[in-house]
């Protein structure tokens, strides 16, 4: 006779747990509550699990840091293509070119390397080079060093980060902290007892033929769940490193 197999929930880590229970709740939907004699306490999973998938969502706050940090470099890139552009210039040996440059040189010195600045100082720092770029003694100048598409592009990113730091703060200013394990420690007990009651059913010889496909395929989520932790944990018994884990740790 197939039983559901013993599955130690405190070892999946918040991901997997999330995912094994909302498999169990699509199965579990499929056969019914009321064949396992579990309407009340399905309920009260269903509504738990809602809950839990609240507190695992993903971080926005963490995903938007990558997306900032992900513009600076790009605007620090562009920074640095416009200096290197001008030095470039300086050595071209083109009278009104070098003349340009070296206009320029002096505007982009002002600042100095704004990549070293913290992020404000640095959004500041570009957004007045580029003010100043753009002020009509300098704009013949940057044409001239064909500076034109890269300047734009350098405000246009120093614009977009600017967006994104705003956007950033105002996500992390409204998260509240998330207490995955408090709803776990709710969620697991009604898991045991609707597993409970489908093994009682077996054990009494009182399965239906949906029932035995239920855990039938139950049990392929848990041995799949099976095989991850001892992977997994094999590795730390190996001393091997394990990859960083996920942001719903």
């Amino acid at each position: 006779m197939n039983k559901i197999l013993k599955l130690l929930l405190y070892k999946l880590r918040n991901g997997e747990y999330f995912k094994f229970m909302s498999d169990f709740k699509s199965l579990l939907l499929i056969l019914t509550p009321a064949a396992i004699h579990s309407e009340a306490e399905f309920a009260e999973f269903d509504t738990t699990l809602t809950k839990l998938d609240d507190e695992l969502r993903v971080d926005q706050g963490s995903v938007l840091t990558e997306q900032l940090q992900n513009l600076d470099r790009d605007r620090d890139n562009a920074w640095r293509a416009v200096d290197m552009r001008i030095d470039a210039t300086l050595l071209c040996t083109i009278p009104e070119e070098v003349e340009a440059a070296k206009s320029l040189r002096r505007v982009v010195d002002l600042y100095g390397d704004v990549r070293r600045l913290n992020y404000n100082e640095q959004t500041a720092g570009l957004t007045n080079l580029c003010g100043d770029l753009a002020q009509r003694e300098n704009a013949g100048f940057v044409t001239t060093c064909g500076l034109t598409n890269w300047v734009s592009q350098l405000n246009n990113l120093n614009t977009a980060f600017v967006a994104k730091q705003n956007e950033r703060d105002t996500v992390m200013a409204n998260k509240r902290s998330g207490n995955a394990k408090a709803v776990r420690i709710i969620i697991d007990p009604l898991y045991e007892l609707m597993v409970e009651r489908v093994n009682a059913l077996v054990s009494l010889n009182m399965q239906t033929p949906e029932i035995e496909n239920f855990i039938i395929e139950l049990n392929q989520k848990i041995k799949t769940l099976e095989n991850i932790i001892a992977t997994r944990e094999g590795r730390n018994n190996s001393g091997e490193e394990e990859p960083p884990a996920p942001d719903d740790e």
